[in-house]
């Protein structure tokens, strides 16, 4: 059986649909706001190990997209513990997200600057560059979809994965995160730099 929320779209844009299988998911605290939905969630078998996930319709107009920015701030402030943050930011924060230079760079600072300021890192996407298509006959590219987490998130579930589906029916692709994947083969050493926000991890490089 599945249970859902949702926030409600604006005429043809805007909207979210938060659903979860209810043997799987204990979802609980659903918090509803201009622009996101955000839920505390935590499997069944362990509710113990909770954490917070929020699903965005990032707006269009440039002084919307600040508003955005400014009303999910707050709310990381008081929701403590794991947090993903992901959907359709509707912006970019760096030049290589999108396939022409027609960048707006203060809306891209903004976004730098949000992200710091949570201390977010970005997950890594696989099979695709970019995740939203003008569907012209030169089109334009941009990596709007994304999937944001806290460093306790990424500690917790170090073995997740981030795909890009493919979709005949929406200019945008549907991404699929799988939090807890069994590795199949032996992985190469790669650094990750959420590892620095670890407690104790400064000391233990000092006196390696």
């Amino acid at each position: 059986m599945f249970d859902y929320d949702y926030l409600s779209s604006a005429n043809v844009v805007g909207g979210v649909l938060f659903g979860w299988q209810r043997e799987q998911w204990v979802v609980s605290q659903v918090d509803k706001r201009r622009f996101f939905l955000s839920a505390k969630v935590a499997k069944t078998a362990t509710p113990q190990d909770c954490w917070w996930l929020t699903v965005v319709y990032g707006p269009q107009a440039d002084q919307e997209k600040v508003e955005f920015l400014d009303e999910l701030r707050p709310f990381r402030m008081t929701a403590d513990g794991p947090w993903v943050l992901c959907g359709d930011f509707n912006m970019i924060y760096r030049a290589e997200d999108k396939s022409n230079d027609r960048l707006d760079r203060r809306c891209m600072r903004h976004f730098r600057a949000f992200i710091d300021a949570v201390e977010l890192e970005e997950l890594h996407l696989v099979g695709r560059r970019f995740t939203w298509s003008s569907e012209r006959d030169q089109p334009t590219l941009e990596w709007l979809d994304r999937v944001f987490a806290t460093a306790g998130w990424l500690q917790a579930h170090p073995n997740h994965i981030l795909r890009a589906l493919s979709t005949d029916c929406s200019d945008h692709c549907p991404l699929l995160l799988m939090a807890n994947v069994v590795p199949w083969a032996k992985k190469r050493f790669r650094f990750e730099p959420h590892w620095i926000k670890f407690p104790g991890f400064m000391e233990v490089v000092e006196s390696a």
